[in-house]
């Protein structure tokens, strides 16, 4: 009886030893002159921000006479279609290989915007979640606005920090609905309720400032009135400086 179980593993383990044999041997003997017979394309978008899509895609390498559909697969260059797709300005990440099926297969990362700016020049640009600059293009999508004295060089450097945490913090995401940027460099928030402005001074310590601006919204204004004050200042350490509206 051992000795036939002892025959049966052995069977199992050389058919399985034939199978890889098998698929190794046909995915090396692939012809390489052999044209390409399809093209798969991933839009790797966990954000589901819609700033790139296949047919795009798609376009792109047409219009860079890249596209790998019927050309032979040994005259596909991998590496060159993965450096055209992200000089997009709406790509972050591109991934490019060939199959065994003589197809090629394209994985693409879109970058993330988390502000959309307006800015006194005219300008109207995204900044995305790595301090990057996106043009507006014909995407539209739903983000905290940007207003005022934003210079587009420096934008992502300077507010891009600001971006994540609001993407991250549903609370004030839902609340704000303009920040602006005075000709000193400072925040200003416009929120959705109430008549008042924040005052957030410059870029630092904003996770601190907002949790203060938090704690004053949960404990203070339901008291006095959320139409009582015209500003609230949160620029400095551990104060809540408020001015009584007219």
């Amino acid at each position: 009886m051992k000795v036939f179980k002892t025959l049966v593993k052995i069977l199992i383990l050389l058919a399985a030893a034939v199978y890889l044999v098998i698929a190794v041997t046909k995915i090396s003997t692939v012809d390489e002159r052999d044209e390409c017979r399809g093209l798969d394309i991933q839009i790797l978008d966990e954000q589901q921000t819609g700033f790139i899509n296949e047919n795009e895609v798609r376009e792109l390498l047409v219009a860079k006479k890249l596209f790998p559909e019927g050309k032979a697969m040994n005259g596909i260059n991998l590496a060159q279609l993965e450096s055209v797709l992200v000089v997009s300005p709406y790509i972050d990440k591109s991934l490019c290989y060939k199959t065994a099926e003589q197809t090629v297969m394209i994985k693409v990362t879109p970058r993330i915007p988390v502000l959309h700016v307006l800015n006194t020049a005219g300008e109207d640009f995204y900044i995305d979640n790595k301090g990057g600059v996106m043009p507006r293009g014909h995407h539209t999508i739903d983000l905290p606005v940007v207003t005022g004295n934003v210079q587009r060089a420096t934008a992502g450097p300077l507010y891009a920090s600001f971006g994540n945490l609001l993407a991250k913090d549903k609370y004030w995401r839902e609340r704000i609905e303009e920040i602006h940027v005075t000709s000193k460099g400072e925040l200003e928030l416009t929120p959705h309720a109430g008549q008042h402005t924040i005052l957030l001074g410059d870029t630092s310590d904003l996770a601190e400032k907002l949790y203060r601006m938090k704690v004053f919204y949960a404990e203070g204004l339901p008291k006095a009135g959320w139409n009582r004050y015209s500003t609230i200042n949160v620029k400095y350490a551990n104060q809540v400086i408020c001015t009584k509206a007219n």
